[in-house]
């Protein structure tokens, strides 16, 4: 079997229905590995999946109901995680920290552990400093439900794993854009003909990784002897700016929205007296702005993948502007004006 080759491998993911967890799905599917897929709701899967794949029901937040996922799978790709940007702490604790805990604790129970557990972790924790950060900055909470539950567990994996003779990849991706992409969803209907924010002319690097490239990463963190028990930023080598990325998202897909530009001094006041309310009544609604929009357009993203590329993964094979506007495609192709 040659590197980033899975044809006839037993393989799990999770977050199979998600953005991320799909496009490696996908990938796997053309090598033809033997894919399980742990997934809470069957009827979001594509419909020509189930019949070329295993589907596990079960939720990380049940650890009964990991047993069958986890039986068997040689790879285990964990992409599953509570991503939104705004919600309630205990949420984000349920999926990225205790789920990471159930299913360590479904592996140890089986007879044979996995070749690799790779385990999608995020940029975020290391706060969000005005420097770009490598793997060796220390890491900080940032302050925020999912980055602070995203550290926790990331440092559980790598904790637990080291224990229990886990073999483990840790991959930190910058902002995953593409196609099918949530932000590229959101951004591009304000893009479109709405009113999208901009903190100080956008000159923070955005950290853009295009999914496809971040799929590359995951499949050689799976078999490459470089990334075991190792941890990795994950970036496009294109360093873009937050003005740039808006500017040709709007051009690729037409828009007609307004970009207003305010300073971030102005912008986080604007963004923590319209949260307030929101977090004083427990609404579960997302404010139209909040502290966590602000920290990501106005901190730098781009914490470069040095790493990465010296450990001899393949890094950026698609560029950015074709990864702009294969996304804007997308778009383009799934919101009509």
């Amino acid at each position: 079997m040659s590197p980033r080759d899975y044809t006839g491998q037993s393989v799990l993911v999770t977050g199979a229905t998600g953005f991320v967890g799909g496009h490696l799905v996908q990938r796997l599917l053309q090598q033809g590995a033997q894919l399980k897929l742990l997934v809470r709701d069957p009827a979001k899967l594509p419909a020509q999946w189930p019949s070329r794949v295993e589907v596990c029901v079960g939720d990380l937040t049940d650890a009964a109901s990991l047993g069958d996922a986890v039986h068997g799978a040689r790879w285990i790709f964990h992409c599953a995680a509570n991503v939104q940007t705004w919600g309630r702490a205990q949420d984000y604790e349920a999926v990225n920290v205790r789920g990471v805990r159930n299913i360590l604790d479904a592996i140890a129970r089986q007879t044979d552990k996995p070749h690799r557990f790779v385990h999608v972790s995020t940029v975020d924790v290391y706060g969000f400093p005005t420097a770009p950060c490598d793997e060796r900055c220390a890491l900080r909470p940032p302050g925020f439900g999912y980055g602070d539950s995203k550290l926790r567990g990331e440092l559980l994996l790598r904790e637990t794993a080291r224990g229990m003779g886990l073999s483990y990849a840790v991959l930190r991706p910058a902002n995953v854009m593409g196609p099918g992409s949530p932000f590229i969803e959101r951004v591009g209907r304000e893009l479109q003909n709405g009113l999208m924010l901009r903190i100080s002319g956008g000159r923070v690097d955005a950290g853009f990784l295009y999914v496809d490239n971040l799929v590359d990463a995951l499949l050689w963190a799976g078999q490459a002897p470089q990334a075991e028990n190792e941890v990795f930023n994950v970036v496009d080598p294109q360093s873009v700016s937050w003005r740039q990325l808006l500017d040709d998202l709007r051009q690729g897909i037409g828009g007609k929205g307004w970009i207003i530009d305010l300073p971030y001094a102005i912008a986080a006041l604007a963004a923590a007296a319209m949260e307030l309310p929101y977090r004083a009544l427990g609404i579960r609604q997302e404010p139209l702005l909040h502290r966590l929009i602000v920290k990501i357009f106005g901190h730098t993203c781009g914490h470069r993948a040095t790493k990465l590329a010296a450990a001899g993964c393949p890094v950026g094979r698609v560029g950015y502007a074709q990864g702009m506007a294969e996304s804007a495609s997308w778009f383009l192709t799934n919101h009509t004006k």
